[in-house]
């Protein structure tokens, strides 16, 4: 049993998504789906109308549901076709039970876990994904994932997908497309869209939904039901499901998605039109663009190994990077593999480990600090590179890291690039 708890202990942070990639992100890079959402045309009067996605064309179906299996999504997802793996190898299980001290494990290592897992215990499932959402924009989120729940701590990783990859993927998770009702005809016109708009504060929506461009949740005192951290900005509805599909899930979400958290609103058929006539078709401002991160210099003083591990190495980098003896053999995706990746064998459990560094897809030892194309150390670059994926923008050269979590502050990537810079001194 303590074998166990010290893999939960490895790995209770691994990231919540589809699946999890390894390696680093970069500075600079392509733009996401995030940014060129933004960059949408524009509407008379100054407002930002997004467009859905490129069209579709069926990958194979079969080599979808292998990768699947192959990049382990149902250790965070149900909903995938696969059966519900090992408790010690469920990523929200292990989260859930930790949370609710339902674990196995002595008491005090609860009580050390539980701060940390709270936020991530809410993970979307995939069923009925089909009737719901579109498959040309499942191929793109999987290939260029953005923030989507402003509630929800963890984001989608984005993963070392091929685009053939992510249209196989897409395809086998959207099988089953049919509702099995009859769809609802909603269009573009201008008092079905203005009702929807009225329909969107009198229902109540921004209770649950942010809806960037037309209003945010209300703030209260009042602490948000958990199943708020799953309610999605609203803004991206357009993008994710034909009009018919939102139409069809505002009638009763439950039909379409038998674990759905939305409850039935009982609206009208024509009420749930009109809602959707507005999510599909109503103009939205602008969204402002992105905070600047600001990269503060290197500090003057010194900074020892210590104070960097126990600011960032012990808190965000160990989890998936450690050592497998230490954690009950699995040093967690960034170091044993997992998820679809090759071992990288990056080991941020001791000094000794850091300064050993990993191997790249051909095996080969490489550095951390091995400067990348922009002379960035690499482990400096991967800090930075996770700001500004959050920003829109991405790299083929480096991931972002914490991969599909929060970039880490300003002062904890000054801490690093400082000890890096005065020679990594023990």
């Amino acid at each position: 049993m303590q074998s166990t708890a010290r893999r939960v202990w490895g790995r209770f942070l691994l990231w919540v998504g589809m699946a999890l990639a390894l390696g680093c992100g970069s500075p600079s890079g392509a733009p996401s789906v995030s940014k060129r959402a933004r960059a949408g045309h524009l509407a008379p009067g100054g407002f930002l109308r997004e467009a859905p996605p490129e069209s579709f064309e069926a990958g194979d179906s079969e080599r979808g549901r292998a990768l699947v299996a192959e990049l382990e999504c149902n250790r965070c997802h149900a909903g995938t076709g696969r059966p519900a793996p090992k408790l010690d190898q469920d990523c929200v299980g292990c989260h859930e039970q930790i949370a609710t001290d339902k674990f196995n494990a002595r008491s005090s290592k609860l009580a050390q876990w539980k701060p940390h897992v709270m936020p991530y215990r809410d993970v979307p499932s995939l069923n009925g994904l089909g009737a719901r959402l579109r498959p040309a924009w499942v191929r793109d989120y999987l290939l260029h994932p953005h923030d989507l729940r402003p509630n929800l701590a963890q984001t989608m990783p984005r993963l070392a997908l091929s685009r053939e990859q992510a249209r196989d993927l897409a395809t086998y998770l959207t099988r089953g497309a049919d509702s099995g009702s009859a769809p609802v005809a909603v269009t573009a016109d201008p008092s079905q869209v203005a009702h929807g708009r009225e329909l969107l504060a009198q229902r109540g929506c921004a209770g649950c939904h942010q809806l960037s461009g037309v209003g945010a949740r209300p703030a209260d005192d009042q602490p948000a039901p958990r199943t708020l951290s799953l309610a999605p900005d609203l803004r991206h509805v357009r993008e994710r499901s034909e009009p018919a599909a939102i139409a069809r899930w505002l009638l009763d979400p439950s039909q379409v998605k038998p674990d759905a958290a939305m409850p039935n609103l009982g609206l009208s058929t024509a009420d749930a039109r009109d809602l959707a006539a507005f999510l599909s078709f109503g103009e939205l401002a602008a969204l402002p663009p992105p905070p600047t991160f600001t990269r503060l210099p290197v500090l003057g003083r010194r900074v020892g190994f210590a104070e960097v591990d126990q600011q960032v190495f012990s808190v965000t980098c160990r989890h998936c990077h450690t050592n497998p003896d230490l954690a009950g053999g699995d040093g967690g995706p960034g170091n044993s593999g997992g998820f679809g990746f090759k071992p990288r064998k990056i080991d941020f459990s001791s000094y000794r480990g850091i300064q050993s560094g990993g191997v790249d897809a051909r095996g080969e030892r490489v550095s951390l600090f091995a400067p990348t194309g922009e002379g960035v150390p690499r482990l400096v670059a991967a800090l930075l590179a996770r700001h500004r994926e959050a920003a829109g923008s991405e790299s083929s050269e480096v991931r972002g890291m914490p991969l599909g979590l929060p970039a880490l502050s300003a002062q904890q990537i000054q801490l690093v690039e400082t000890w890096v810079a005065q020679g990594r001194p023990l």
